[in-house]
């Protein structure tokens, strides 16, 4: 692989790095962890607008407990809850793998 000198110094800038492959992982974990945080505050909206966390909500879905559940906008939280839910638990283990 060959990387231009611009690039090479760029990353260097930006993470003080400048071995290649240490700099590239520092900005790959960057880049996770602030998809993990931006995932965590979705996940806090939703938990605070239906006042109970995921795994609560979806055995209350399941149950069909949940007040007017098959109303689309529930039923596109549940969706959008439960990737996000998804994604984080992903993220975390990608995080992990570069510890």
């Amino acid at each position: 692989m060959v990387i231009s000198t611009n690039i090479l110094k760029i990353l260097a800038d930006i993470t003080g790095e400048p071995r290649f492959d240490f700099a590239i992982r520092q900005i790959l974990k960057d880049a996770i962890e602030h998809r993990v945080e931006r995932i965590e505050r979705e996940i806090k909206q939703l938990e605070k607008k239906y006042e109970m966390k995921f795994e609560e909500f979806e055995k209350k879905f399941q149950k069909e407990e949940i007040p007017n559940q098959y109303s689309y906008e529930i039923e596109k939280d549940y969706l959008e809850w439960e990737g996000l839910v998804g994604r984080l638990k992903k993220y975390q283990k990608l995080l992990e793998s570069l510890a």
